[in-house]
């Protein structure tokens, strides 16, 4: 990530006095720098203002937007304290979404027109997060990192936002996105009141074995969720490796299934 990032900011010279801007107010009374703490905090607002007035640089930081969200979660304590306040105590549900070829549609299409999908986009998940009890954690471009206080609302608001953005398609000629959606569930820290970073790092992952219009679901979420979901049903177990785990892990597609509505 961070040649990625070193990278994009070459390619964007002007972004880097914001960035040392940002570091310097960081100091503290000491005269030291919590290094990495204040790069994340200094780096996201901006890289964040950037995306949104100019969809095309996100893919110039060479990372789907769903890692570098998981990156900026990692040691994050506002993220962190927001995912336990949602578990509760128990469970979060864990959710990542982004746009299925996002970087060729601005490429093909330009930043105006990127910026109006990313718009339409967000409505959509805002209103299925809302429904579903859920908390949009951090956004950035196309991407997104969502929380929900259980594996089952996660399911079942992953499975409607992805049918709500496929009827829209249908309706809306110029509206050409597909989603990928991810949903794993985690549990806080005994020792400590936040999440496990793997968790976060994992579901993001998750995105990179998901299909346009796919919504998959972690077998750790499936186990805790499927129980209270009736119109929900699951594909086929498949194993897929995730990037620094020895194991594989296994994962199904989530499906809507036309049977009594889902048990709240």
């Amino acid at each position: 990530m961070r040649r990625a990032i070193l990278s994009a900011l070459r390619g964007e010279p002007d972004l880097l006095p914001k960035i040392s801007e940002k570091l310097r107010d960081r100091i503290d009374e000491n005269g030291r720098v919590a290094r990495m703490v204040a790069a994340a905090e200094a780096l996201e607002p901006i890289l964040a203002d950037a995306v949104r007035t100019k969809p095309s640089r996100l893919g110039k930081l060479g990372l789907k937007s769903a890692h570098l969200l998981a990156g900026l979660a990692e040691g994050d304590d506002t993220s962190n304290d927001r995912l336990a306040a949602i578990a509760r105590g128990s469970s979060v549900g864990i959710v990542f979404i982004d746009i299925a070829d996002f970087t060729r549609f601005t490429a093909d299409h330009g930043d105006e027109a990127a910026i109006e999908l990313l718009d339409k986009v967000h409505t959509l998940v805002e209103r299925s997060t809302a429904r579903g009890r859920g908390e949009c954690v951090k956004h950035l471009g196309d991407g997104y990192l969502l929380a929900f206080p259980g594996a089952s609302q996660a399911i079942r608001a992953a499975v409607e936002l992805r049918d709500v953005v496929t009827r829209r398609r249908a309706t809306d000629p110029a509206f050409k996105a597909r989603l990928r959606i991810a949903v794993h569930a985690g549990e806080p820290l005994i020792e400590q009141d936040d999440m496990l970073g793997h968790d976060v790092n994992l579901t993001a992952r998750l995105l990179d074995h998901c299909k346009p219009d796919e919504v998959i679901v972690s077998e750790a979420a499936k186990e805790l969720g499927a129980r209270k979901l009736r119109a929900v049903g699951f594909g086929r177990r498949r194993n897929v490796k995730i990037k620094g785990l020895s194991s594989r892990v296994a994962v199904y597609s989530a499906v809507r299934e036309e049977r009594d509505a889902d048990r709240r």
